[in-house]
């Protein structure tokens, strides 16, 4: 039997987790004292081999009756933290980062809230003695490692620092004059096989020269550069567009919902990673950072900063040829990342990776609820080394939800390439899930606007995602009230979307009054749901109405001839529609998320397999591509960004 092993820091009493069903071991350390921040733990051998390690970072409100702070129990500002390693040569590391929540009259839960994060390019540093530090004393932490036994993609050779240790603090006027992060040679192993980049960037203060929005660098938008020698590696933005405004962590004491450069207050930092290995030059890889110049009419913004860490990953030759992994599962799921999108009756999301030799151009994926039937989809596509893709599995309705009620997903791919997979370990998951709530009496919606309806939209839809209501174009401090009329037993979802991405109601932005949504009891006044104003930038619910009746077993996979790809998806707003086996003159329309036709043409599609749309004026959303005739229709969604 495989085992995987659990390795816990605990700062505070905490509840079981449960590592993967095909666990059998679990070793545990507990450290009781709550002010306690860093230690030397014991952590495997560095002779034991892991596939995976993955760090749980789970935040705790302390007891109101604490000594530490009994008037903000969950804290009250946004810091910065850091977990820290400190290697065997003495030179430190920064494995992780993540921003505390604004705690004024926030709650974590009974249990804490977790993030995960994955740390399997450090896992030579967590090995047998390790100093280690993580957190503040602001909220309680509890920090786990999970050690999953098997091969990894690629041994990793050497971690570089590129510039500095640890996480450091870079002035914009340093980084933009070149000052700091200029460019440098690193000597590549000789048994290096493959390259990756791999950074950790949050700006930070409030500068400017007049005071006005955007104060540098926690507000600007700015563009990041990788160099090597002349050549640009690639440019990426850190911009948290809505990831602020749809924190699970709500809603907070504080500006949380609003947009930031790499971070939001209740959230770990995310990564950046690309492969640089076709920059290698005999045994040394050049490479130099540049960012967006500070504004010339603007120069005070140069005194903001940045923190920042930057890692050259140097790895093995990797272990498979063809070895593809379900990485992750979005949903359905009860993971509290994934909170503010769950539970739902769309399609599952997944996230797939390939960490093997072969580019990765094709997978036949197999998945199914415990007791239910069995779907089979082909997604094809482009995936290097190391590189993820977030995909979703069709369903013909919200029924293949129903199984024999201990609501599990498993997800598992059949064949990688057309071949089978080459390492079976990594090739399948599950998640649990819930169902979610069901109503049986007449109902209607009633929603109240605040002062800025422009902002405002709501939209229900079925499991097939047609339009039922929407609700646009709406008046100052009105009551809207929709009687969800001849809705069929199944399962729907309600969206409201806030373009001001501050709720209905915010305490930073008193002038926009505030509003609410509500689903009432037809008959009398009973508020059968009532949902919160402080939610950022949306509201998404899904319901079942009556009762959500078993689907029927498909008659072929979803994946057939006649299957429709959009290529890629997400987009940027140019892509290629692949069709294959379909016959004689079909329709076709490319709607936005609440209904609208922003596209429409007929095409013959024994001409036309390869549909190419190019430059279409339409903003970052999702999309619905719909092709139909009398006889046929088949819907895909689009995702632009």
């Amino acid at each position: 039997m495989k085992k995987n092993y659990l390795f816990l820091l605990l700062i505070f009493a905490f509840s079981n987790f449960n590592v993967d069903a095909q666990s059998d071991t679990v070793q545990t350390f507990v450290f009781s004292d709550s002010t306690k921040r860093s230690g030397i733990f014991k952590f495997p051998s560095i002779n034991e081999k892991y596939r995976k390690v993955l760090m749980l970072y789970t935040l705790k409100c302390y007891p109101k009756v604490s000594k530490y702070d009994n008037k903000y129990p969950c804290g009250e500002w946004d810091y910065l933290t850091y977990t820290l390693v400190t290697a065997k040569d003495g030179n430190v590391y920064e494995i992780g980062r993540y921003i505390t929540p604004y705690g004024i009259n926030l709650s974590l839960g009974p249990n804490g809230f977790k993030w995960v994060y994955d740390v399997t390019d450090y896992q030579n540093l967590l090995r047998d003695s390790v100093k280690l530090s993580a957190g503040n004393t602001q909220e309680l932490l509890d920090l786990k490692f999970v050690f999953f036994k098997g091969t990894p993609p690629a041994e990793v050779i050497k971690i570089n620092q590129i510039w500095d240790k640890g996480a450091m603090s870079y002035s914009y006027n340093d980084l933009s004059s070149n000052k700091r992060l200029f460019s440098k040679a690193i000597k590549v192993e000789t048994s290096a096989n493959r390259l990756k980049y791999r950074s950790r960037i949050t700006g930070h203060g409030h500068n400017s020269n007049d005071g006005n929005y955007p104060h540098c660098c926690e507000w600007k938008d700015n563009t990041h550069s990788l160099y090597s020698g002349n050549n640009l590696i690639k440019e990426w933005h850190i911009w948290q567009t809505l990831d602020c405004a749809d924190n699970p962590v709500f809603p907070q004491g504080g500006t949380w919902p609003y947009s930031r450069e790499g971070w939001c207050p209740g959230d770990r930092v995310k990564d950046t990673e690309f492969d640089i290995t076709k920059y290698k030059i005999n045994d040394s890889i050049t490479i130099d950072y540049g960012i967006t110049p500070v504004p010339a009419n603007n120069a005070g913004m140069g005194n903001g900063n940045y923190v920042m860490a930057h890692h050259l990953i140097q790895y093995a030759k990797p272990s498979h040829s063809n070895d593809a992994e379900i990485y992750d599962i979005i949903s359905p799921s009860i993971a509290q990342i994934n909170n503010k999108f769950s539970p739902t009756c769309e399609e599952p999301k997944i996230i797939i990776r390939n960490n093997s030799t072969d580019t990765i151009s094709s997978l036949d994926i197999e998945y199914n609820v415990s007791g239910g039937y069995k779907m089979k989809y082909k997604w094809t596509g482009k995936l290097g080394f190391l590189q993820t893709q977030t995909i979703l599995l069709p369903i013909y309705d919200a029924g293949f939800y129903r199984g024999d009620g201990t609501n599990v997903f498993h997800c598992s791919i059949i064949k990688s390439n057309g071949t089978m997979d080459g390492y079976s370990e990594n090739n399948s998951m599950s998640s649990p899930f819930k169902l979610p709530d069901v109503y049986k009496d007449k109902m209607y919606v009633e929603f109240k606007t605040n002062n800025y309806p422009n902002e405002n939209h709501y939209v229900i839809r079925n499991s097939q995602d047609s339009v039922i209501l929407l609700r646009d174009n709406l008046a100052a401090n009105k009551v809207y009230r929709d009687t969800l009329k001849n809705m069929k037993a199944g399962c729907y979802t309600l969206e409201l979307i806030d373009e001001g991405t501050d709720g209905l109601s915010f305490w930073a932005n008193s002038g926009q009054g505030s509003g609410y949504l509500r689903f009432r009891r037809a008959t009398g006044t009973n508020v059968l749901k009532n949902f919160g104003t402080d939610f950022g930038y949306r509201i998404y619910y899904a319901f079942i109405i009556d009762s959500l009746a078993r689907g029927k077993q498909p008659q072929e996979p979803i994946n057939t001839e006649n299957e429709m790809l959009i290529v890629p998806n997400p987009s940027n707003g140019n892509f290629t529609i692949v069709t294959s086996g379909l016959t004689g003159q079909y329709k076709l329309e490319i709607f936005d998320a609440i209904g609208n036709l922003v596209y429409h043409r007929y095409i013959n599609s024994e001409k036309e397999q390869d549909i190419e749309i190019k430059n279409l004026n339409i903003s970052s959303g999702l999309y619905f591509i719909k092709l139909a005739n009398s006889e046929k229709k088949i819907v895909r969604k689009l995702i632009v960004n």
